[in-house]
């Protein structure tokens, strides 16, 4: 019971704070690292502890006729760059290794949740209504609403299925099977609160329509685990239908 609180108590905390380096990855080492790349300048950064309510931001300024198109096609896409190519190589690292400990795994499966959210979820948004980043790639002729939107599908399904091997595996080493798998499904209800938060937010003017789709994930989650995880874990402890020879 008490390796139960500890790990409720690790889960929160470290949740939240990889929702902040997951802000700050996509703000500083994604939009930043392209802007000074090109001999751009920071101006201001503004890391929100309130996303996806409010949104951060990175200011940046070149001189006039210092950066070409090209080169501010990467600089508006660096911060969804970077959040997705963190965000699968630390499902490929918990993926792979056999032992981590609990702590890093979990530490590592939110940076992994965290930015891949903050890539997909602005690609697949933007393709329905677009805005920021890309709002302006479309612009520039880097991407088109359709595009936006197949890229950023494609990229949650493939974090989807990841992560939620990946959580399992975790909730296993201190519940059921059964308790881990409902877990799985109680997790992924995180993606309709942040989108009915972004429907409140006045900065995104989200429509409505948008709310049920969120759901979706946890649908697909409950069909998964209900009808296939389960079962096959209750037919590998009883191998009754093994046939004698």
């Amino acid at each position: 019971m008490q390796d139960r609180k500890v790990f409720f108590a690790w889960f929160v905390v470290i949740g939240f704070l990889m929702k902040i380096a997951a802000e700050f990855i996509h703000e500083i080492l994604g939009h930043g690292l392209f802007v000074l790349l090109f001999g751009g300048n920071i101006e201001a950064v503004h890391i929100s502890i309130l996303w996806p309510y409010e949104l951060s931001y990175i200011n940046w300024s070149f001189l006039i006729s210092g950066i070409t198109s090209e080169q501010l096609a990467w600089v508006y896409a660096g911060g969804i760059l970077v959040c997705a190519c963190i965000s699968f190589l630390s499902q490929a690292l918990l993926l792979m290794k056999r032992r981590i400990s609990w702590y890093f795994s979990l530490a590592l499966f939110w940076l992994a949740f965290w930015t891949l959210t903050n890539a997909a979820g602005y690609l697949i948004i933007g393709g329905l209504r677009p805005f920021g980043d890309v709002y302006d790639l479309i612009r520039l002729g880097v991407l088109t609403s359709s595009s936006s939107l197949a890229i950023g599908l494609v990229a949650f399904v493939l974090g989807f299925i990841a992560l939620s091997w990946i959580l399992r595996k975790v909730l296993i080493e201190f519940f059921t099977a059964k308790k881990a798998s409902l877990g799985v499904i109680l997790f992924w209800l995180i993606i309709p609160a942040l989108v009915i938060v972004m429907w409140a937010s006045p900065e995104r003017n989200l429509q409505e329509a948008y709310v049920p789709l969120a759901f979706i994930p946890a649908l697909l989650s409950f069909v998964i685990e209900h009808f296939l995880v389960l079962p096959k874990q209750r037919a590998n402890k009883n191998p009754d239908n093994i046939s004698k020879h």
